[in-house]
């Protein structure tokens, strides 16, 4: 078992750029900018990558400015 806060520990990630990262962590998870900054490090985002972060709709997340929010969506008590 790998801890989604342990990427780098997967060899094969670094290798490999993404166009989209899906991410659902469990919903009250409050260090989220942790793992955010960690796929910043490990440079796996392509330039105009997209992540796509599930959340609860309640929940309010600090991002630094190295991640632009590009649309929200609610659907039931998700975000």
């Amino acid at each position: 078992f790998i801890s989604l806060f342990d990427l780098k520990k997967i060899k094969k990630i670094n290798k490999n750029k993404f166009n989209i990262i899906f991410l659902d962590p469990p919903y009250k998870e409050k260090n989220i900018i942790l793992l955010l900054n960690e796929i910043n490090e490990m440079n796996i985002l392509i330039d105009k990558g997209i992540i796509v972060l599930h959340r609860h709709k309640k929940s309010v997340d600090n991002f630094d400015d190295k991640f632009k929010i590009l649309r929200t969506e609610s659907y039931g008590n998700r975000k």
